[in-house]
């Protein structure tokens, strides 16, 4: 019985598709080149930095300059990723034959390239494209393209900025400049040109993950500046603070909330919907009473060591409505509350403040 065997041609891997694979997560293009440790290396060290430094930013007990600096440490690590991916794969390719000659034009050709056209890597320009939209076009010597992708990427980010449901059309035009620019590109990479679909759908997730993420953050976590001086000493003018957002939030009694406020009071420059941070003192069907410097609670006295100074000014005893709380700045002399303006509806409720991110003297938990 003959047994013959034929000589299995092998591709050369490509070092641009490695840096395009690394786009979408460091290890992913080193994996791609053979060389897997390297690849787990950078993938867990990624997935621990931005862990640490999402935890450091978002959590009561997190410092926000660590996070913020081990956000810069998982930047340079992706950066790193994309030159160490394309060099994994470009020392494996045998410094081999010169150039092939860019071909003679042809006297019946209806247009010509530019010489230098003819080597253009067309990874590289999905590379280019994953940057920024045209640019993959303007490297491949397409000005037209590359010009009205350009013009069309700044458009779509304008038009998302203003309208969440259009936050679809970058990612969207980024995946359509990718796959142009590849199959715009001369003579494509033969069996490469499978995974250009793949690709395109990557990055499409990825645009959408990043297009989304903080819409999804923002729906969860809310960001605040102090404006005055009714939460002192708690809070000081320009302090920024990290609220909770929670549709089932219930305050307890002592709980730093942000809310709407509920009327509109011309007397003093406050319209329905201004943002209000003060503490929750009554619940609903709680007794509440300002008396001889002191706030009682269902008669009980409170023991408040946040408080700037006692209140000077007497107030109840009244019955906390039902969905409603009774609400009290820390600088209780000077802070337009519940005091004044009555109780707050809990429909009107933000969340919960929960921790000062910034400025970095002043980062902590609230308590």
């Amino acid at each position: 019985m003959l047994n013959s065997q034929q000589p299995v041609k092998r591709r050369n891997k490509e070092p641009w598709l490695a840096v395009n694979l690394s786009v979408f997560f460091p290890g992913i293009g080193q994996i791609y080149a053979g060389k897997l440790e390297k690849g787990i290396v950078f993938t867990v060290s990624q997935i621990i930095l931005i862990a640490i430094a999402s935890w450091s930013i978002f959590s009561p007990a997190g410092n926000t300059v660590t996070g913020l600096v081990f956000l810069g440490l998982g930047a340079g690590v992706y950066v790193l990723n994309l030159f160490d991916a394309h060099k994994s794969v470009k020392k494996q390719i045998p410094q081999q034959t010169k150039a092939t000659p860019a071909p003679k034009k042809q006297a019946h050709s209806s247009f010509s390239l530019s010489p230098s056209s003819f080597n253009k890597d067309p990874w590289q320009a999905v590379f280019l494209s994953q940057i920024l939209p045209g640019l993959g076009h303007l490297y491949l010597e397409k000005f037209l393209f590359g010009f009205i992708l350009l013009s069309g990427i700044i458009v779509a980010a304008n038009l998302s900025a203003l309208f969440s449901p259009l936050l679809v059309c970058p990612p969207a035009l980024y995946a359509i400049a990718a796959y142009h620019a590849y199959v715009a590109a001369p003579k494509p990479q033969g069996t490469s040109k499978q995974l250009i679909s793949g690709i395109v759908g990557a990055i499409v997730a990825l645009r959408l993950t990043t297009a989304y993420l903080p819409v999804l953050v923002d729906q969860r976590v809310e960001r605040f500046t102090i404006p005055s001086t009714s939460m002192v000493p708690s809070l000081q003018i320009g302090d920024g603070i990290l609220v909770s957002k929670n549709s089932h939030y219930l305050p307890n009694r002592g709980d730093q909330i942000v809310f709407k406020f509920p009327y509109t009071v011309p007397t003093e420059n406050v319209v329905a919907g201004t943002l209000f941070v003060k503490r929750v003192i009554g619940k609903p069907g709680e007794v509440v009473q300002v008396s001889n410097g002191r706030v009682y609670v269902n008669g009980k006295p409170l023991q408040e060591n946040y408080i700037a100074q006692p209140p000077v000014y007497d107030w109840g005893p009244e019955t906390v409505p039902t969905g409603s709380y009774f609400v009290l700045g820390d600088n209780r002399n000077d802070s337009f509350d519940s005091h004044v303006w009555g109780f707050l509806p809990a429909g009107n409720i933000v969340g919960k403040a929960y921790k000062i991110y910034w400025p970095p003297a002043r980062i902590g938990a609230l308590h």
